[in-house]
């Protein structure tokens, strides 16, 4: 597999968010207008829909003020799950091309204090394929200095696909946040060709 150039992930981190590349940094936009840190009320309304809890029982949101009607965890953090508004977006809830699934966690104070953003498993095959590349434009989209990865390697039943197997897991600090991007590509030895893993999970957190 050809490792991306510089002027590739260039490319792919102005395809992140809706409008130009953003510089990376604290006050940089984590997704679309969503930065880790800020106050909930912030988040522009009209740009998100489909919100409802992650964990707990199954319940819909009438907007980000219902945050405290969600769960909190052990970390006292509300998790929402959403979605992009109907008419912000021509090809549905996608990220850089790659359909994902958004959760926002929401502490107590009000403020988000973390995004996470992983690729969509129930998808047609030409697009889950191509899941553990939204890692390295995430990757470019923070900056491309500055990351600690650490590479798995298979176990059990895990084979790579022809020549490639990659599980590699990558943190970068950025003052009061930090990202982690995990991504996965491998087969299952005697398993069907097309059951095979290809996704990228990315979590940025509030450091508190």
């Amino acid at each position: 597999m050809r490792r991306p150039s510089r002027t590739d992930l260039a490319i792919l981190a102005a395809l992140f968010c809706a409008g130009p590349a953003l510089a990376a940094g604290p006050e940089a936009a984590d997704l679309r207008d969503i930065r880790v840190g800020m106050p909930v009320s912030e988040i522009a309304s009209g740009s998100y829909g489909d919100l409802a809890c992650r964990e707990g029982p199954a319940r819909s949101l009438n907007g980000w003020t219902d945050w405290r009607a969600c769960p909190a965890d052990a970390k006292g953090l509300h998790a929402i799950g959403f979605a992009y508004a109907d008419g912000t977006t021509r090809n549905g809830t996608r990220v850089a091309g790659h359909p994902a699934r958004l959760t926002l966690l929401v502490g107590d104070d009000a403020r988000v204090d973390g995004l996470v953003i992983e690729t969509d498993d129930a998808v047609p095959l030409y697009l889950r394929k191509k899941g553990h590349l939204l890692g390295l434009q995430a990757r470019s989209h923070w900056g491309d200095d500055g990351w600690t990865c650490a590479e798995g390697k298979p176990t059990g039943d895990e084979t790579p696909l022809g020549e490639t197997f990659v599980k590699e897991e990558c943190r970068k600090a950025l003052g009061p946040k930090s990202v982690t991007v995990t991504r996965d590509l491998y087969g299952h030895q005697g398993a069907d060709p097309r059951a095979f893993i290809s996704r990228t999970r990315i979590v940025v957190a509030a450091t508190k």
